[in-house]
């Protein structure tokens, strides 16, 4: 029978309400997620705080999880002197092993040596564990990590990137092999920066001894120096104290500049978002954005090939941000052009949207049939529009989506198109259409519904309602924005501002400084399962959808600046 550590530290959480949360930090081979204690302050970047990582079970044996429970113990009978400092425990790292989710011996896999793992996120069919922990120790960036090992003999060993003063505790020499906290010590993915790192190994006693005794060291060295430019949550600490326009104008350094025949909303809203940054700036668009668009606007048919899809359609929703900034009809034409080639005659969904009502189509429906409307005041847009979204029937009581009504999954990208088409939705909709309430009401039952799953990183998962999936960039990028436009109109109150405050963080850390992304579920329809959602690949650097997105997102956010 499987066993599970979460009983236990639900228990450890109901003594510390103040201090800790129930976390996950990835999913296993079998499908499990990875529990975590998780404090209450372990992305807090900003300020003097000293934010501690201890993480125990790497062979997943009972005696290891024992020692992780008698370190947590022993810290906890000294929290009156150590509680200046954040905490969070991972138990278990390797958590089938220790839960007998193992068919044999042959199963168990070592989660290091190996790290960094290269590729595979976080789709690895051998050791997805990897994937999922070191990005997520990577982008919480704690100052300190410990890691804990049963020995007979006491061995304290620093990585390359360890605090001075742990030297004074008669520590072995400075570990930089491919292990978990050597691996942490060096600069690695994304342009982030090392962590400081130490492995405390002996009998469950020293052990817990010394890691008391090295904290009580961290508190009266006044925490370990964050201002060093080499270490992870240094180059986070800047990526979040970014403005707008600074990462607007990393991502637009590289992306819009694409538009391939068929057009696409991938590369559409990317040219899009080039615009509005151009005219957030007072300069003039750039001319290479006319070289783009221009043929396509001269021959319209050549947009796509004989059956356009809504995806090819929506790939025009730039083509009223010119229209607002050149004055030039040409753009006004050819957005009407396209969007009538949605069907009209009264069918729903209306060709060529999804038949099986996917929420991909929230957006594509609501950027084009919205701009039209707001263009020409005729009333057949927003009617096409609204009768669609009302008889979507996919919303559940949660105020969650399904991905169609035939894929009952809560993929976070999916989502991210429901808020992203229901905020393009009511902000051309006129409040005397007689739906406009029940639109109003389809958004902030979904934004109500997404609240209780944010992770504390401020991301939202691969499948929103799986903890322990991985924290997914585009739609981190669509709720925030479709939360910022909310705000925006006056339709969410100010309860909103800290969630869109946490999403804007998350989702810069995970932009870089040159404008590459991290962690954009690549593209895909309806699948059949939800295990095909957990392990849909994770794209990271150049990938025009994330990118887009994220642009279109932190423009948005240089009104909130």
């Amino acid at each position: 029978m499987n066993k599970s550590l979460e009983p236990t530290l639900y228990n450890l959480v109901t003594q510390r309400l103040d201090a800790w949360d129930i976390s996950y930090c990835g999913i296993t081979k079998g499908g499990y997620q990875i529990p975590a204690l998780l404090h209450k302050h372990a992305y807090q970047f900003a300020g003097d705080c000293t934010r501690i990582l201890i993480v125990g079970g790497i062979n997943g044996t009972e005696g290891d999880v024992q020692l992780s429970l008698d370190v947590i113990e022993a810290i906890t009978d000294h929290s009156g002197s150590l509680n200046v400092l954040s905490i969070s425990y991972i138990p278990c790292l390797n958590y089938d092993p220790y839960i007998g989710n193992l068919q044999d011996s042959e199963d168990q896999t070592k989660l290091t040596p190996g790290l960094p793992p290269a590729g595979n996120y976080f789709f690895d069919p051998e050791i997805p564990e990897s994937r999922y922990i070191w990005r997520w120790i990577s982008y919480q960036a704690p100052d300190l990590a410990i890691e804990l090992s049963l020995g007979e003999s006491l061995r304290i060993e620093p990585n390359e990137a360890a605090p001075a003063f742990i030297t004074d505790m008669d520590t072995s020499s400075p570990i930089s092999d491919n292990s978990l906290i050597g691996a942490l010590g060096r600069k690695h993915e994304s342009n982030l920066g090392s962590i400081p790192g130490v492995r405390i190994t002996g009998t469950n006693e020293r052990v817990a001894s010394e890691t008391v005794q090295l904290l009580h060291k961290v508190v009266e060295s006044k925490g370990i120096d964050q201002s060093s430019s080499r270490l992870a949550a240094a180059a986070i600490r800047r990526r979040q104290d970014r403005t707008a326009q600074m990462v607007s104008e990393a991502l637009a350094s590289q992306f819009g500049y694409k538009l391939d025949s068929p057009i696409n909303y991938i590369q559409g809203v990317g040219v899009s978002g080039r615009i509005r940054l151009a005219e957030h700036m007072n300069q003039e668009v750039p001319d290479d954005i006319f070289r783009l668009v221009d043929p396509y606007v001269d021959e319209p048919s050549t947009s796509f090939g004989d059956a356009p899809g809504s995806a090819s359609l929506a790939g025009a929703v730039w083509a009223d941000d010119l229209l607002r900034v050149t004055n030039d009809p040409r753009y006004k034409n050819y957005l009407l052009d396209l969007t009538n080639r949605f069907d009209s005659s009264g069918s729903n969904p209306p060709a060529p949207a999804d038949p099986k009502w996917r929420t991909e189509d929230m957006f594509m429906l609501g950027s084009m049939m919205g701009r039209s409307y707001a263009l020409t005041q005729e009333r057949q847009y927003v009617d096409i529009l609204t009768n669609f979204l009302v008889e979507m029937g996919t919303q559940q009581i949660s105020g969650l989506f399904w991905h169609d009504r035939e894929t009952p999954f809560y993929w976070g990208r999916g989502n991210g198109f429901a808020v992203l088409g229901l905020a393009e939705t009511l902000t051309y909709l006129p409040q005397s259409h007689p739906l406009y309430a029940d639109i109003l009401l389809m958004y902030q039952k979904l934004l109500n519904g997404l609240l209780k799953y944010q992770n504390p990183s401020g991301c939202y998962h691969q499948v929103i309602t799986l903890p322990g999936s991985y924290q997914e960039l585009t739609s981190t990028c669509m709720i925030g924005y479709g939360i910022a436009r909310g705000i925006k109109l006056g339709l969410l109150d100010q309860s909103y501002h800290p969630t869109l405050a946490a999403l804007w963080n998350g989702a810069k850390a995970r932009i870089t400084e040159t404008g590459d992304v991290v962690d954009g579920c690549t593209g895909t329809g309806a699948l059949e399962t939800e295990q095909d959602y957990i392990v849909r690949e994770a794209l990271s650097g150049y990938d025009d959808r994330t990118g887009s997105l994220a642009l279109w997102f932190a423009v948005e956010m240089m009104e909130f600046d």
